[in-house]
């Protein structure tokens, strides 16, 4: 019985899932969810509650497993010695390979993001409040003690934070546009070595200083 609880949960949670990422909060409604689901509406509240709830339990689905992920990467990453262009450069390859992977595997999530960010709601954000911004403002706390303040110099972490969000998840948000653009499959092995490449390029020059870190991992 418990089993087919949660299996109908989990069923009611990826159909909300694709909802809220195709239409956005407002442009779901729960009978779509329940119809979407293979449910009845009273099942659903039953096993989701309203809208609100679901909407929720979908962002603590994405938001908590990436968040912990990246925490994961950054706690490894502020043991070393981050003065190391070489070792900066290397930590944050290694975070990104496995984000952009996560977001090539999971095509809601990217979409998900972009349309939470259009959410003005205070209830809609609580979410984020909870589980993800304790998290950056820890991040940035830890960057501004670990890596050198002539590297920071005019870099406003919190919002290259942002920025680089913006980069990873809309690299990701249209696959079928942005392949056909490059002439990719965006299912190919090829296309995600692109985007990779990209975005570590981009990331390092966003938290290069005058002669200081480059791709290469040189030093000024």
């Amino acid at each position: 019985m418990k089993k087919q609880k949660k299996e109908t949960s989990e069923r009611v949670l990826d159909a909300a899932e694709v909802l809220f990422a195709q239409r956005g909060y407002e442009g779901t409604t729960t009978r779509r969810i329940a119809s979407a689901a293979g449910i009845s509406i009273q099942t659903l509240h039953y096993h989701g509650g309203s809208k609100l709830d679901l909407y929720s339990q979908v962002l603590q689905r994405s938001i908590v497993p990436l968040t912990k992920m990246i925490n994961r990467h950054i706690e490894d990453m502020m043991t070393g010695d981050l003065s190391d262009d070489e070792v900066l450069k290397k930590s944050l390859e290694i975070i990104m390979d496995e984000l952009l992977e996560v977001l090539h595997q999971n095509p809601n999530l990217p979409l998900l993001f972009f349309r939470q960010w259009l959410e003005r709601d205070p209830k809609l954000r609580q979410v984020e409040w909870e589980q993800l911004v304790p998290f950056l403002r820890k991040w940035i706390q830890q960057a501004e003690k670990k890596v050198d303040r002539k590297r920071l110099q005019g870099i406003d972490l919190p919002l290259a934070f942002i920025s680089l969000s913006f980069i990873y998840w809309g690299l990701f948000s249209n696959p079928v546009f942005i392949g056909k653009f490059l002439g990719l499959n965006p299912e190919s092995p090829e296309y995600l070595e692109r985007l990779k490449s990209h975005t570590k390029e981009v990331t390092s020059r966003i938290l290069a200083r005058k002669s200081g870190f480059q791709s290469s991992g040189r030093k000024g």
